[in-house]
């Protein structure tokens, strides 16, 4: 079954019927649907070929077959054949030409200047940082030739919790699979057959075959290349914390102004992590996420105990297991952030920013920490995210209103949330206010 993706696919049958040559650029992270998109849309329509990191002449000899009886003498006869000939093109894994041989790139650059006939191009990239230097970097040969770039994203947590409830999960458990793999559409589908979280764990992260036990490692090698052991290491620090620069310093041992500068890339080139800021305090001093579920799980757990992995695949599921409440409670604050971005007509206004805030508390010697923070220029939500087989108590919602007064609010409509996996008690729940909500999962999904 085929799902989501309608926005998707009705943007491409459009960019299909269009009269007149089109260049669509789709990339995102590895197994989030690329590939099967372009197949739902174009079927047999298109002329596919995936590119692999090898030799120039090979690559050339094997694409040339599928056009024509021979082989071509250079990249750039092939392509203006190949766009002479075919309705729709389809590269997957377009960004390995480069690794190839950059040359490629000005052959096709070259190609497509000249090619007047309506053929769809349409290239796909699973390293996001490549594939953004080959078409936004003005010195790259494709540097404005694409007519669209689309980032296809893994499915929404109201997706994908729908998908796995469909499996037979409870809410509670579709939750504990996101957590621990996000909106990734095959990752979620190996979760099909219903088991206990143990189970999960093991089948999916320790198992001498499980899928996801170096699937995160062999995806950033890539990405990352030869420096890729600083990068897991600031990764490994993160996990699914949120830590400022000194903090990520004291645990690699690298230097701040060393850091910096993968911070930068791990946010702006690969898209990995976040930097968010306090929201509503007036303070800049950043703090910094993963922004991946399954990288998050994979680094704040799996990565750490890579050892017993291998050594004792049933024994590293038991501790996982017994370490995944903790998990779940980092996790599901991230879970809450982005339903409320995704779901706004909860809060009753469209924010301008999702987050959280922290910092001293004024006059006082301690510091405070709301869960969630979002606004816009006439409203503001302060919430909290209990992961907890205790019901939130009355005494969440006073702490919310004893921290608000740490922001500057101003003159917005102030609301409240607050999210609960095991429900509220009693005077929660007969307390008489407009401008709270309560939700238990039930109610989210």
């Amino acid at each position: 079954m085929f799902y989501n993706r309608d926005k998707e696919i009705e943007f491409l049958k459009k960019i299909k019927n269009a009269p007149g040559k089109r260049f669509v650029v789709i990339y995102g992270r590895r197994r989030v649907g690329k590939t099967r998109l372009v197949k739902e849309v174009f079927k047999d329509e298109a002329v596919y070929f995936f590119v692999e990191v090898k030799r120039s002449e090979t690559l050339l000899g094997e694409f040339s077959r599928k056009i024509a009886r021979g082989v071509f003498s250079n990249w750039y006869d092939f392509f203006t054949e190949l766009f002479e000939k075919a309705r729709v093109v389809i590269f997957d894994e377009f960004q390995n030409f480069y690794k190839v041989d950059r040359s490629i790139l000005y052959s096709l650059q070259h190609a497509w200047d000249e090619v007047k006939s309506p053929v769809k191009l349409i290239v796909l990239g699973s390293y996001v940082g490549l594939m953004k230097r080959i078409f936004v970097d003005e010195k790259m040969p494709l540097f404005g030739r694409k007519d669209y770039m689309l980032n296809l994203r893994p499915f929404s947590v109201k997706d994908s919790v729908y998908i796995l409830k469909t499996f037979g999960y409870s809410t509670r458990e579709a939750l504990q699979i996101y957590a621990m793999v996000g909106g990734i559409p095959q990752y979620l589908f190996l979760f099909k057959q219903k088991k206990s979280l143990k189970e999960l764990i093991h089948n999916a992260f320790t198992s001498n075959f499980a899928p996801l036990k170096d699937e995160a490692k062999n995806i950033l090698i890539l990405e990352f290349g030869s420096e890729h052991r600083s990068y897991f290491s600031i990764l490994e620090a993160i996990g699914a914390k949120s830590l400022g620069l000194s903090e990520i310093s004291d645990f690699t041992g690298l230097e701040p102004s060393k850091i910096s500068k993968y911070l930068e890339e791990l946010e702006n080139e690969y898209q990995i992590i976040s930097s968010d800021f306090p929201l509503l305090t007036g303070k800049k001093r950043k703090r910094y996420r993963i922004n991946d579920h399954y990288y998050n799980f994979y680094f704040h757990l799996i990565y750490r105990l890579k050892d017993l992995v291998e050594y004792s695949p049933e024994k590293s599921a038991q501790v996982l297991y017994k370490n995944f409440s903790s998990y779940m409670g980092l996790a599901f604050e991230n879970i809450c952030h982005e339903y409320i971005a995704q779901n706004h007509e909860i809060i009753g206004f469209v924010p301008v920013e999702v987050g959280k805030s922290w910092g001293k508390a004024l006059g006082k010697d301690e510091s405070f920490d709301i869960d969630v923070v979002a606004y816009d220029d006439e409203n503001v939500l302060l919430g909290e995210c209990k992961w907890t087989e205790k019901r939130a108590g009355i005494e969440t919602f006073t702490k919310l209103l004893e921290r608000k007064n740490y922001l500057k609010i101003g003159k917005r409509k102030e609301k409240f949330l607050i999210i609960s996996k095991s429900g509220f008690t009693e005077d929660l729940l007969s307390l008489k206010h407009d401008d709270l909500v309560l939700l238990t999962l039930e109610d989210m999904f």
